[in-house]
């Protein structure tokens, strides 16, 4: 595969290459790392143990401003009113179809300040375009220079405690907390991809991928850590959907079953809503 100036590396390339990685795909114009054993011995570390993912492909739709919670209302159908600073949804952006864009994380930064882990799409550039429909609203878009990992399975409480202090198991489900690792600044939430225990740390400082990527692995040694890719049998068992894989804008919320994520009877203003 050819490097170019289309695909990109991420923060934690160099020290993925360590532990033999066996497959890629690109992902959000960057290369992702899918596997380092056979998926069955993936799943069962994931099962038992601790894995260590390099999801930073899953990049993140920063919306700020003034008007940042009015915009950030406008992309998805969930009452955005109640999630708290510190705290995370999962999302959908929708279209004014009703048609599915993308299915973030989204954390609240700040009061105007949102977060959106976006799986492989377009989201940034329709966000950009939503903007045009509203020129009076003060906003900020662009992709915030952050690099999550993930750390997941019933030893990655052990993992991260070992690493952060025990008061990182105080961190409840679905919220955030800043903190450092190996001396860089990362915000770790109790959020994930698998139906297990397990956490996801964003990387604030993209130059230290490397440094964070390796401590956490000398920390998970006790544990069994192992790198891996994602685990599509865990997903599916956990009811987890893969935007592109099983729903596309062309689906809309309640064809999915996840019309719990479609707040109607609040005064939520979000371009979907009429659809």
């Amino acid at each position: 595969v050819q490097r170019g100036a289309r695909n990109r590396r991420t923060p934690y390339f160099e020290a993925t290459q360590r532990y033999g990685p066996k497959g890629f795909t690109v992902y959000n114009h960057m290369y992702f790392p899918i596997r380092f054993d056979t998926f069955e011995a993936e799943f069962e570390a994931l099962l038992h143990g601790v894995t260590v993912w390099d999801v930073s492909v899953e990049r993140c739709l920063e919306i700020s401003g003034p008007d940042g919670f009015r915009f950030a209302q406008l992309l998805t159908p969930r009452d955005l009113s109640k999630c708290a600073v510190g705290q995370g949804k999962y999302v959908l952006i929708c279209d004014s179809d009703g048609g599915i864009v993308n299915d973030p994380v989204l954390t609240r930064m700040d009061e105007n300040t949102f977060w959106f882990a976006l799986a492989s799409s377009d989201a940034l550039l329709f966000a950009r375009g939503l903007k045009n429909a509203y020129p009076d609203l003060d906003v900020t878009i662009r992709e915030a220079d952050v690099a999550p990992l993930q750390v997941q399975g019933p030893k990655s409480k052990d993992l991260m405690a070992k690493l952060l202090g025990p008061e990182i198991l105080d961190l409840r489900y679905y919220f955030w907390t800043e903190a450092k690792i190996a001396d860089a600044p990362v915000v770790v939430t109790r959020t994930g991809w698998t139906s297990e225990i397990g956490y996801e740390v964003y990387l604030t400082d993209t130059s230290k991928g490397t440094e964070v990527f390796e401590a956490i692995m000398e920390a998970g040694q006790e544990f069994g850590v192992v790198p891996t890719g994602p685990s599509d049998i865990r997903r599916i068992e956990g009811a987890i959907f893969n935007w592109g894989a099983d729903m596309t804008y062309e689906n809309n919320p309640f064809e999915l079953g996840l019309g719990r994520l479609v707040d109607l009877d609040t005064e939520a203003d979000f371009v979907a809503r009429d659809a």
